[in-house]
C-alpha cells in the first residue's frame, strides 16, 4: 500500500516498515514505563514500611500516592494532548522526564530521615514518598495516556495499548517478590530502577524524534479519511455517564485497598503479599480492555452474585479463619467484582478522541477509592466498615453500566423488582443457574474450614444466608438490597462484648468486657487481658508467672536490685505488673490510641497499680531506641505485633546490633515469637549468630488450672544476648533454635518461615 508523503510517493512496503517500527517503539516505550512504574511502587513502599512501624496501612498509603501520581500523571497528559501538538508536547514532555529523572538521582538514601514525628503518619508517608518517588512515579504514571493519544492521533487503535500496559505493570508485580527482592538489595534495586528510567528515557526520545515519521505512516495507511485536525470535534460526553465511570472506578480500586488491608492484617506487610491484590486489579484492565478478554465477561458476570455474597462472610468473624480460605474467597470475590466492573467499563468507553479524558476520570476514580480506605476510613469509621459499604458499592455500579446490548440494568424502572419474578420458570431457572457457582464455591469454603470446630459453625451458617440472597437477588437491584440488608443483619446478629472500639492508622483497637475480665484486641489477635477482681494485678495470658516472662524476670531478679526494663510494644501494660520498688520501666509504643487505653483506668490498671511509674516513649521502637543512653536496660522485651503481622525490621541484623549497646553488662533481648503463621525463632537465632551473640528460645503450653485461674495463654520466647548471658537459661530448659537464613534490612522476607500447615 503506498501513502502520499511529504509531497512523494512512498513505497508501500516502506510505509508498513515504519508502522511496524511505530508501533514497536510505542508499545516498547508503555510497556517499559508501566514495568518501572509499579517495581518503583513496591520498591517505595519496601523503604518506607520500616520507618513507620511495618503497619498494614503503610502499603494502602502508598496505593494512595501512586494512585493520586496516577491521576496527576493522566491530567497533564490530558492538558498537553488538547492543548498542543504532537511536536511541541514532545518537547515539553522530554524536558519533564529529564527534570523526574534528575529528581530520582537526588532524593535521599537515608529515608528514616524523612520521618517527622509530628506529622500525621498518613501523611508523613505520603510525604516521604513524594521525596523519593514522585518525580519519577509522575513521568512514568503519564506515559500511557499521553503516548496512546499520540499513537491514536493518526488512524492507530489506541485501546489494546492499555492492556499491553497493564500485561507490563502485572509482570512487574510478579517479578519484584519472585526475582529482584530475594536476589539483590534495596540500594542496589534504586540503583536498577535508575538505570531503567535512564534507558526509558532513551526511549521516550526515539519516540518523540521517529513520531513524525510514524505518524506520517500511518497518515499513510488511513489516507483518504479526513486529517485529524480537520475533523469535527468529538461530541460531549455527558456528566451523568461521566459521574458513572467515576464511581465505577472508584469501586475497584477501594476494594483492592481495602482487601490487602485484611489479609495483610493478619499476616505481614510485604511485597509477595501486596502484589495478590494489585495483580488481580490490573488483570482485570488486561482482560477488560482486550478483545479477547472480554469474551469472557458474560461468564465472569454470572459469578457476580457468588462472589459479592461470599466477600463479605469472613468480615464478619475474621479471627479464627485459615489463611488459605481467606486468600481463596479474598482475592477470587476481588477478581469477579473488578473484571465486572472494569468490563462493563470498556464496554462503554467513548471515541479515541475522547481517550485521555476516559483515562483521567478512571484514574481519578482509582485515587478517590484507595484514598477512601487509606485515608477517610480510618478517620470516619470505628471499625473496618468500608469493606461491606464497597461490596454493595460494586453491585450498585454494575447495575448503572450498560452491559453487552447497550442497557444498563435500571433502564427500565418497572423491571427492577418484578421483573424478574414476572415468569416462574424464568425466576426458577436463573436462580439455579446463580446457585451453581454459588454452591461450588462455598462447597471448597467450607471444606476449607471443616477441621476448624472455631469457625465450622458460622461459616455453614453464613453460606446458608448467602444462598438465600443469591436465590433472591435474581436482578442486580434485589441482590444489592438483599445485599446490604445480609451484611446489617447478620453484623448486629453477632455477639459485641466491646466497650470501646478505636481505629487509627496502625489499625483497630478493640477493648471487651463480660464483666469479669476487660480485653485488648489489635485486629483479630488478643494482646492482653486483665481480670477485675482480685487477681487484677497478676500478668496473664503470655505474660503469666509460670512461662517464659517469668522465667526470665526470676534470672533477673537473681541478678540485680533496682533494675532497668525496657519493652517494645505497650499493649495493655501487664508487664509493669513484674515491676518493684527501684526499678525503672520505659514502654515504646507507636499507636497513641494503645498508649491511651493502657493509662485509662476504666479499661486497665496495670500501668496505675504498678509499684513505679512507667514512662511512656511514642514512635517506632528503632527509631527512638537509637536517643536512649548506651548500657540503658538489664532486659529489654520486644513485643510489637500488629495482630498477627509481624514488624519484621525489628528482627533485622542491624536492628539487633542497634539493640545491643542499649544493655548493661549481663543483660539480653526477649523477643516475643509465638505467631499464628511463622517460625520466627529460627531466624532471629540465625540472625543473632551472625552477629557473634547467641540465642535460646522456650516454648510453653500451661496447664488447665492456669488456664481458667489467670487467663493464661501458650507462648514462645527467644532470649538473644551475648554467649555468657544467654547460656544461663540453658540450665532452664531453654533451648538452642534450628538455624535458618539471616534477616537483614535489605532482606527481611518472613514467608520463608511459614508454619507448615500455617494456611490450612
Amino acid at each position: 500500500m503506498g501513502g502520499a508523503v511529504a509531497g512523494r510517493q512512498v513505497p508501500g512496503r516502506q510505509v508498513a516498515g515504519r508502522q511496524v517500527a511505530g508501533r514497536t517503539l510505542f508499545v516498547g516505550a508503555i510497556g517499559l514505563s508501566a514495568f518501572l512504574l509499579f517495581t518503583l511502587e513496591l520498591l517505595a513502599g519496601r523503604l518506607v514500611l520500616p520507618v513507620f512501624g511495618g503497619a498494614p496501612g503503610v502499603w494502602t498509603t502508598t496505593l494512595c500516592f501512586f494512585t493520586a501520581v496516577l491521576f496527576a500523571g493522566y491530567l497533564y497528559a490530558h492538558i498537553l494532548v488538547t492543548r498542543l501538538g504532537p511536536r511541541v508536547g514532545g518537547i515539553v514532555h522530554l524536558v519533564v522526564a529529564g527534570a523526574a529523572i534528575a529528581s530520582m538521582a537526588l532524593a535521599p538514601t537515608a529515608v528514616a530521615s524523612l520521618r517527622d514525628a509530628a506529622l500525621p503518619e498518613a501523611v508523613n508517608v505520603l510525604l516521604a514518598l513524594a521525596v523519593i518517588a514522585g518525580g519519577p512515579a509522575f513521568l512514568l504514571a503519564s506515559t500511557t495516556p499521553l503516548l496512546s493519544a499520540w499513537y491514536a492521533g493518526r488512524g492507530g487503535d489506541p485501546w489494546w495499548l492499555y492492556a499491553a500496559s497493564n500485561a507490563a505493570s502485572f509482570a512487574a508485580l510478579l517479578a519484584y517478590p519472585f526475582i529482584l527482592e530475594p536476589a539483590i538489595g534495596l540500594l542496589a534495586q534504586r540503583v536498577l530502577v535508575a538505570a531503567g528510567l535512564i534507558v526509558f528515557g532513551l526511549t521516550l526520545v526515539a519516540v518523540v524524534v521517529t513520531g513524525r515519521r510514524f505518524r506520517a505512516a500511518m497518515s499513510a495507511e488511513v489516507q483518504g479519511d479526513e486529517p485529524a485536525e480537520e475533523r469535527e470535534p468529538p461530541s460531549p460526553i455527558r456528566r451523568r455517564r461521566q459521574a458513572i465511570w467515576l464511581a465505577a472506578a472508584m469501586v475497584p480500586a477501594g476494594l483492592l485497598a481495602a482487601t490487602t488491608n485484611f489479609i495483610t492484617t493478619d499476616l505481614v506487610s510485604a511485597p509477595l503479599l501486596w502484589v495478590g491484590p494489585l495483580a488481580i486489579y490490573l488483570l482485570s484492565f488486561v482482560v477488560a480492555f482486550s478483545a479477547r478478554g472480554r469474551r469472557s465477561l458474560r461468564a465472569i458476570e454470572l459469578l457476580v452474585p457468588a462472589g459479592a455474597t461470599l466477600l463479605w462472610i469472613p468480615s464478619i468473624e475474621p479471627g479464627a479463619w485459615p489463611i488459605l480460605a481467606l486468600l481463596f474467597v479474598e482475592l477470587g470475590a476481588l477478581a469477579v467484582l473488578a473484571i465486572a466492573v472494569h468490563g462493563r467499563l470498556a464496554l462503554d468507553r467513548p471515541e479515541e478522541r475522547q481517550l485521555t479524558r476516559f483515562y483521567l476520570i478512571l484514574s481519578a476514580g482509582g485515587m478517590l477509592g484507595v484514598a477512601f480506605v487509606a485515608l477517610l476510613a480510618p478517620v470516619v469509621f470505628a471499625g473496618v466498615d468500608e469493606y461491606p459499604i464497597l461490596i454493595v458499592a460494586a453491585l450498585v455500579v454494575i447495575a448503572l453500566l450498560p452491559g453487552r446490548d447497550g442497557r444498563s440494568a435500571l433502564a427500565d424502572p418497572r423491571a427492577l423488582l418484578l421483573g424478574p419474578a414476572r415468569d416462574l420458570r424464568t425466576f426458577a431457572l436463573g436462580a439455579v443457574g446463580d446457585l451453581v457457582p454459588y454452591a461450588v464455591a462455598g462447597g471448597l469454603l467450607t471444606l476449607m474450614v471443616l477441621s476448624n470446630k472455631a469457625v465450622i459453625g458460622s461459616v455453614t451458617e453464613f453460606v446458608a444466608v448467602g444462598s438465600v440472597i443469591v436465590v433472591l437477588g435474581r436482578s442486580r437491584a434485589t441482590l444489592t438490597l438483599a445485599t446490604a440488608v445480609a451484611i446489617i443483619a447478620l453484623n448486629l446478629a453477632v455477639p459485641d462484648f466491646s466497650i470501646l472500639r478505636v481505629r487509627t492508622f496502625f489499625g483497630v483497637v478493640r477493648v471487651s468486657s463480660d464483666g469479669v475480665i476487660h480485653a485488648e484486641y489489635l485486629g483479630t489477635t488478643l494482646h492482653g487481658l486483665q481480670f477485675l477482681d482480685q487477681r487484677r494485678r497478676e500478668p496473664t495470658t503470655y505474660f503469666v508467672r509460670s512461662g517464659p516472662v517469668g522465667d526470665v524476670f526470676g534470672d533477673l531478679r537473681a541478678r540485680t536490685s533496682g533494675a532497668s526494663i525496657g519493652v517494645v510494644g505497650l499493649g495493655t501494660g501487664t508487664l509493669a505488673a513484674y515491676s518493684e520498688p527501684g526499678d525503672t520501666l520505659t514502654f515504646f509504643e507507636i499507636d497513641p490510641a494503645v498508649v491511651e487505653i493502657a493509662t485509662d483506668p476504666r479499661y486497665f490498671t496495670y500501668l496505675v497499680d504498678a509499684p513505679v511509674r512507667s514512662r511512656l516513649v511514642l514512635g517506632d521502637a528503632r527509631l527512638t531506641l537509637r536517643d536512649q543512653p548506651d548500657g540503658s536496660f538489664d532486659v529489654l522485651f520486644l513485643d510489637a505485633f500488629t495482630s498477627d503481622s509481624v514488624p519484621a525490621h525489628l528482627l533485622t541484623r542491624e536492628a539487633i546490633a542497634g539493640y545491643l549497646p542499649k544493655l548493661r553488662p549481663g543483660g539480653v533481648m526477649v523477643f516475643n515469637v509465638a505467631n499464628h503463621y511463622y517460625d520466627l525463632a529460627r531466624p532471629i537465632g540465625s540472625t543473632a549468630r551472625s552477629l557473634g551473640l547467641a540465642s535460646v528460645t522456650f516454648q510453653y503450653q500451661p496447664d488447665m488450672t492456669r488456664i481458667q485461674e489467670l487467663g493464661a495463654l501458650g507462648s514462645a520466647y527467644a532470649i538473644v544476648g551475648r554467649q555468657a548471658d544467654v547460656e544461663r537459661f540453658s540450665a532452664r530448659g531453654w533451648v538452642h533454635a534450628a538455624p535458618g537464613p539471616v534477616l537483614t534490612d535489605d532482606f527481611f522476607d518472613l514467608l520463608r518461615f511459614l508454619r507448615p500447615g500455617a494456611f490450612f
